[in-house]
């Protein structure tokens, strides 16, 4: 069959052809590789695969159906998340107008999560719930003739059913068991997409070509505000790992790879043996490395080891920096365990990154505050800072749908992908200008002092380096001031604001 893959348009900000820098940097940086494996599967077993990542080349969802028009499909399938469901569905309508015959098959977190909700939508045939390796497989076999959609587990659609207003029912298949012998997948079709489409947010921008790599599934933990909570840690064996890592070097020329793991550092036995293989091979000259880290799985010995292997960054989810927040949130952290692990990355140089948000049910304004301080008193060189969501599936909602009314209010019913950056629930006490105001003063109090642009100038080595530094003023106009451009006066007033009127730039700024 000829089957085409989609990464669905993110909004109505790329329908009309521009995009703000958030969505520029934040969410077309890395490749969609749940989308990568099943199309390598598909591949396998002899089925002629396109894949569109219609977010990264910056399509609407007119040129996104063109595409799969001109490619004369068989059958379609595109993966969602909560944030971009309101583009798919725009996107499933139009297909289905201009190929009514061709199956629609929806994927990923959205509909696993939310089934009945997201097939009310009569544009999709199937929906295949979790992952989707094998389930695609057996999907296409029902449409080659070959199988009854009733025997493929893991999936739901509609039947017939007079006895309800809509006239149909959700039938659900028995559940998929979760794949756990993932060393059998073929690496991701990277192939299908275009070369070098993704870029890395400036400040992430080590060395290029910069690949993704997934070296486990699920997470173990059950934060509040996540939709992968506790949704079963699975691994790769090291040898695989560093074989998609050989893989990547050899025939794409990868210089930098971002592990994007939910969590990468999930224990530390795991992490020792995939550095002690990247070290017998002798690759870790070859590329450098991020990845994603636990406070309290981390130590020094550890993050030694990840920078001699390669590792330039770790990244940490501390969220807040209030303990009462992180309570609450269950992460089961203190600021305690952050400041050590941060510092011992710092230490060793791995240049520490963490994610903030604000916007938390407990949150106040001056736990906000606390957050804020607490971030700039400890050694971290960057930060992402997003908006607190409440997304379907999470252990918050659950908390929302029991006792809302005692944290606070929704005041913008959106899941789309400016959720993250627009207020949508904001705490009692707080409006959401608030929220927008903090949010925005987070990353000037954090940026605009002179310990992170010193940590910052001595990473400059090159012309190269600091052009990505002028690259990075559009994101940082935004996020600092929602504007699209920085100016001096811009950085001038928040300097002030920041150190008291009288303070002045330094000269060489003037």
């Amino acid at each position: 069959m000829r089957i085409v893959l989609i990464n669905p348009p993110i909004d109505s900000v790329i329908e009309n052809g521009n995009a703000n820098p958030v969505t520029q940097y934040l969410f077309y940086n890395s490749a969609p590789l749940g989308i990568l494996y099943i199309a390598s599967m598909l591949e396998q077993e002899g089925h002629v695969v396109s894949v569109i990542d219609a977010a990264a080349e910056l399509l609407n969802v007119e040129k996104t159906v063109q595409r799969v028009v001109d490619f004369e499909a068989d059958l379609v399938g595109v993966g969602s998340f909560t944030v971009t469901f309101e583009t798919t569905k725009k996107l499933g309508f139009l297909l289905k107008e201009k190929l009514p015959t061709i199956p629609l098959i929806l994927g990923s977190y959205h509909v696993t999560l939310v089934p009945h909700e997201a097939m009310s939508h009569e544009c999709f045939d199937v929906g295949v719930l979790g992952e989707g390796e094998h389930t695609m497989l057996e999907v296409v076999e029902h449409y080659e003739g070959k199988r009854e959609l009733s025997n493929v587990q893991g999936i739901c659609y509609r039947v017939p059913d007079e006895s309800v207003p809509v006239g149909w029912s959700l039938h659900m298949t028995p559940k998929r068991a979760k794949f756990k012998k993932l060393d059998e997948l073929p690496f991701p079709a990277r192939h299908l997409l275009p070369p070098n489409i993704y870029r890395p947010i400036p400040v992430d921008d080590h060395a290029f070509p910069k690949f993704a790599m997934v070296t486990s599934r699920g997470c173990p933990h059950a934060c509040a505000f996540c939709q992968k909570s506790k949704s079963g840690y699975r691994s790769h064996s090291p040898e695989y790992i560093v074989d998609e890592i050989e893989h990547l070097i050899r025939d794409f020329g990868v210089k930098d790879i971002a592990f994007v793991d939910s969590l990468f550092c999930a224990n530390k036995k795991r992490v020792h043996a995939i550095c002690d293989e990247i070290l017998r091979r002798g690759l870790q000259d070859k590329f450098s490395w991020t990845c994603s880290s636990r406070v309290e799985v981390v130590d020094k010995p550890l993050l030694r080891k990840m920078k001699d292997a390669g590792c330039w960054r770790t990244r940490f989810g501390i969220e807040s920096g209030h303990d009462d927040v992180l309570d609450f949130i269950s992460k089961g952290i203190t600021q305690q365990k952050i400041k050590e692990a941060i510092t011992a990355a710092d230490e060793v140089g791995l240049r520490p990154k963490a994610f903030f948000m604000v916007g938390h049910m407990p949150d106040t304004k001056e736990r906000i505050l606390e957050t804020i301080n607490f971030a700039k008193s400890i050694p971290l060189h960057d930060v992402t800072v997003q908006i607190n969501t409440l997304l379907p599936e999470t252990p918050q909602l659950e908390i929302w749908n029991r006792e809302g009314y005692k944290w606070g209010r929704v005041v913008n019913q959106t899941t789309d992908e400016k959720s993250f950056w627009e207020p949508t629930f904001v705490p009692w006490g707080l409006e959401a200008e608030d929220i927008i105001e903090l949010h925005r003063r987070f990353y000037r109090e954090f940026y605009l002092r002179p310990i992170t642009i010193k940590r910052h100038a001595q990473g400059i080595k090159t012309w190269r380096d600091l052009f990505k530094y002028v690259e990075a003023t559009t994101l940082f106009s935004f996020l600092f001031f929602d504007q699209e451009r920085l100016s001096p006066s811009m950085i001038k007033r928040a300097i002030k604001d920041r150190f008291g009127k009288k303070a002045g730039l330094p000269k060489a700024a003037k």
